[in-house]
């Protein structure tokens, strides 16, 4: 039984996954557009609130790291309040495999069959074909994040890496969750230094993992700065995010249902102005704020405010992440992001029109693959049928209500002219 079934559906998430996905494609859009005299590009420049979001756009993945933390811990964090046994490890293997792997297969496929020979001419496969092979069983096995040679995805779609970091984040759950469950605090204190260590580790220390990368790469002479920066983006870096997810999960599942008081109202708006403030301040700043821990406050200030999402009922998580054109952005999401730069390599490659069209014509390509993937690709795999419950037991019955909660209790309809992003 997947989170839906267990913990309900909770929209806001939606329009933040949508967040996160846009977020990411405008960082990439201006880095990869920045010399192109692109209209659009230089007026984003131009306003300092916008540039300084776009220079962070590596920030949308962080929020997709802590979205996955809380919402796939909630079935271990469901059944320990319901006394129930821990969700089996294999179901929900397989669960994650039919959601990530097939639209992730097909979009390899294009891109080794169709995005690489047009961007590298028909014979690339020809000029190292061993580079090639170990690119395409690297990214099959979600471990493309584990050398140079193959973290870039061929310089085509270097985004994938996150797709390694949570394949192997999935692979771990069912071993962490339980002990999450037993003592979240501890775990997550545990996670972020282990995190904490790891980063401090790949930009100063681990000389013997970074002697070993660099004789392994001796015959394409990897400069350290190369290894220690790919150790950053590994799986340990990201513990911390995880982590708080789930932590979040978890406060919002003893929060959801309550109607709060309007002291409890006046302190979730403090907190979530509060980390707003503090991500605007992070993101305006040219310096880092805690320097090499400046990661622990934009992880936080994002928690904050997935959380208050999570837990809102008013206009910004009702209408604005809960339904309208976030909302819509978030359910293709993983396909946009799957999608996003080889298109725009693409388009940069043949594009013979004005700059200015080139954006729209940039939106409109990734939303409508995006769209025809999570349609005809993403969902069919999905919709796996729920088992029955047994012979009608009432017992059974009670307690699937119980674990969906309040969570699935029916929402005051939207006013009819639901906002866009800001």
């Amino acid at each position: 039984m997947g989170v839906r079934e267990e913990a309900g559906s909770i929209p806001p998430l939606d329009g933040l996954r949508g967040i996160a996905v846009l977020w990411v494609m405008a960082f990439h859009y201006c880095a990869l557009r920045d010399a192109a005299a692109d209209p659009w590009v230089e007026a984003l420049r131009s306003l300092p609130l916008a540039d300084a979001v776009l220079r962070n756009g590596y920030l949308g993945v962080d929020l997709f790291f802590l979205i996955s933390g809380f919402l796939l811990t909630l079935p271990w964090l469901l059944r320990a309040r319901a006394g129930e046994a821990v969700p089996a490890a294999m179901p929900f293997y397989r669960r994650r495999l039919r959601r990530i792997v097939p639209a992730y297969y097909l979009q390899l496929l294009l891109l080794f069959m169709l995005v690489m020979p047009l961007l590298r001419g028909a014979d690339y496969w020809r000029r190292d074909l061993y580079v090639l092979a170990w690119n395409a069983v690297a990214h099959a096995g979600f471990i493309h994040n584990t050398t140079p040679l193959t973290s870039g995805s061929m310089g085509v779609n270097g985004a994938l890496w996150t797709l390694a970091v949570e394949a192997q984040f999935y692979l771990l759950l069912p071993l962490l969750a339980p002990l999450f469950v037993r003592a979240s605090a501890l775990v997550t204190l545990a996670a972020f230094l282990i995190a904490a260590a790891w980063q401090w580790g790949a930009r100063h220390g681990l000389e013997p993992l970074v002697a070993a990368y660099m004789s392994a790469g001796a015959h394409w002479a990897w400069p350290e700065s190369v290894i220690r920066g790919l150790l950053v983006t590994q799986l340990p870096s990201y513990l911390g995010h995880f982590a708080l997810g789930a932590l979040l999960g978890k406060a919002w599942l003893a929060w959801r249902g309550r109607d709060p008081t309007s002291r409890q109202r006046g302190a979730m708006t403090v907190a979530g102005t509060v980390a707003t403030l503090a991500l605007v301040g992070v993101l305006g700043s040219r310096t880092a704020v805690w320097g090499e821990l400046t990661w622990l406050l934009t992880t936080i200030a994002l928690g904050a405010l997935l959380l208050a999402a999570a837990l809102g009922t008013g206009f910004i998580s009702g209408s604005l992440l809960g339904r309208g054109p976030l909302a819509f952005t978030g359910r293709i999401s993983y396909s946009a992001y799957l999608y996003h730069l080889p298109v725009l390599y693409l388009l940069m490659h043949f594009w013979k029109g004005p700059a200015g069209a080139m954006l729209p014509a940039y939106l409109a390509s990734v939303t409508l693959i995006s769209w025809l993937s999570w349609r005809f690709v993403e969902q069919p795999f999905l919709r796996v049928r729920r088992p029955s419950l047994s012979n009608g037991s009432e017992n059974q019955r009670q307690a699937q209500n119980q674990l969906r909660g309040s969570a699935e209790k029916p929402r005051p309809k939207a006013r009819a002219n639901s906002a866009r992003h800001p």
